[in-house]
C-alpha cells in the first residue's frame, strides 16, 4: 500500500465513525431531568412554565350573496337529437374480417351473434366457416 492509499483509508474511517457518532447522538434518548434549549420569543423575556394557549383557527366568512336586483335564469338548452348513422346493408362480410368471423366462432360466439354482429344472415357465416382457410402456402 502507497502512503497516499493509506491515508485516504485512514479519512475514510474517520469520517465513518464521526458520522457514526453524530447518528447515535441524535437518536441517543435524553434523561428527564435535563431539558433541552427552546428558541425564546423576542415577546416573552421569561419562560413561563405553563403550556402556551390553543391557537385559535383562521376562519375566513364570506359576506352572504345577495342577487342584485331581479336576476332571470337563462333558458336551458334543448339537446341537440342526433341521427343515428345509418348502417351500410350489404349482405356480406368484407374479405379483410373472414378471420375475424372465424376466429369469433372457434372461441365461443354463436353463428346467429357474428351475424348479429356484422348485420348479414347466419347463412352467410357458416359459409365463411365451411370455407377452408388459406395455408399460405402456394400450390
Amino acid at each position: 500500500m502507497t502512503e497516499w492509499q493509506s491515508a485516504d483509508d485512514r479519512n475514510n474511517r474517520e469520517k465513518i465513525n464521526r458520522a457514526r457518532q453524530a447518528a447515535e447522538d441524535l437518536f441517543k434518548p435524553t434523561p428527564h431531568g435535563v431539558q433541552t434549549t427552546l428558541p425564546v420569543s423576542s415577546e416573552n423575556d421569561t419562560v413561563s412554565t405553563e403550556r402556551p394557549a390553543r391557537r385559535q383557527p383562521r376562519i375566513f366568512t364570506l359576506p352572504p350573496r345577495v342577487p342584485s336586483g331581479t336576476v332571470e335564469m337563462p333558458p336551458e338548452p334543448k339537446p341537440i337529437l342526433r341521427k343515428p348513422a345509418a348502417k351500410r346493408r350489404t349482405g356480406t362480410v368484407p374479405p379483410s374480417q373472414i378471420g375475424r368471423v372465424r376466429a369469433l366462432t372457434n372461441y365461443g360466439m354463436t353463428p346467429a351473434q357474428v351475424a348479429e354482429l356484422y348485420d348479414v344472415t347466419v347463412g352467410e357465416i357458416e359459409r365463411i366457416i365451411r370455407i377452408p382457410a388459406y395455408s399460405g402456402k402456394s400450390r
